[in-house]
């Protein structure tokens, strides 16, 4: 399947960016919502971006380690680049 390390990183890395955006979106659809639905929606964003990372080294099992390490390493990376800019730059403005 993926024949290097480096390849790994690339896979990886856009499987993380396509995840990581799909989890901002999502999120950024809730974010006006309650609280309940917005929670739901966070973590049921956790468990599927976990389920996706288990299925995709489930896939890799008869890799290299080095390359089961990198594509694991560059998906976690780049999901997380996705977290580090908050999802609405003035906050939610409510009626209190």
């Amino acid at each position: 399947m993926i024949r290097s390390a480096a390849a790994g990183v690339v896979y990886g890395a856009g499987l993380g960016a396509a995840l990581g955006w799909a989890s901002r979106l999502a999120l950024k659809k809730a974010l006006r919502s309650p609280d309940a639905v917005f929670f739901s929606v966070f973590v049921g964003g956790i468990l599927a971006r976990l389920a996706a990372l288990a299925a995709a080294v489930c896939l890799l099992r008869h890799e290299k380690y080095i390359i089961i390490i990198a594509f694991a390493a560059a998906l976690i990376l780049v999901q997380m680049a996705f977290e580090l800019v908050p999802l609405d730059k003035n906050g939610i403005k409510r009626n209190s």
